[in-house]
C-alpha cells in the first residue's frame, strides 16, 4: 500500500506531515545541489520521487514516520561510514530522521557516486 497515493509531486508534498514534508524538501534541495543535472519525477506507482541522471539513481520514499533516500544500486556504493541500510542484491538506503541529516557530506558523496555509475540493468526475473 502506497501512503501517499499522488498524481504529481506537489499533490504528493501536499499530504505529507509537516515534519516529513520538511524532510523531504530538504532531501529534494539537496538532491538538486549535488547533482544538479538530475531530473526529478514521481514515481506514483511505487509513492516516491526518483532521480534520474541520466540512469536511474536515487529515489526519496516519504512515510508515515520516516523518510528513505535510495540508491537504485547501493550496493555498488563506497559506503565508508556505514548510512545505508539494506540486506538486498541490489537496492540501499539512509533513513533521514531530520532534515538536518540531509546535508550530511558523505550523504553528498553518495549522491555524486550514485549519480555517476553507468546505466545498468537488474537481471530479470522469469515468473512461473
Amino acid at each position: 500500500m502506497i501512503p501517499f497515493p499522488a498524481a504529481t509531486i506537489a499533490e504528493l508534498m501536499a499530504q505529507l506531515p509537516p515534519p516529513i514534508a520538511r524532510i523531504v524538501t530538504a532531501a529534494r534541495k539537496q538532491i538538486a545541489a549535488v547533482v544538479p543535472q538530475a531530473v526529478e519525477r514521481l514515481r506514483p506507482g511505487w509513492g516516491f520521487i526518483g532521480y534520474n541522471a541520466p540512469a536511474y539513481f536515487a529515489f526519496i520514499v516519504p512515510e508515515p514516520a520516516r523518510v528513505r533516500l535510495g540508491f537504485e544500486w547501493g550496493v555498488l556504493l563506497d559506503d565508508r561510514t556505514g548510512l545505508l541500510t539494506g540486506a538486498g542484491s541490489q537496492v540501499r538506503y539512509a533513513v533521514l530522521p531530520t532534515a538536518a541529516a540531509v546535508r550530511s557530506p558523505a550523504l553528498a558523496d553518495l549522491l555524486r557516486e550514485a549519480a555517476a555509475l553507468p546505466p545498468r540493468s537488474a537481471p530479470r526475473r522469469r515468473h512461473p
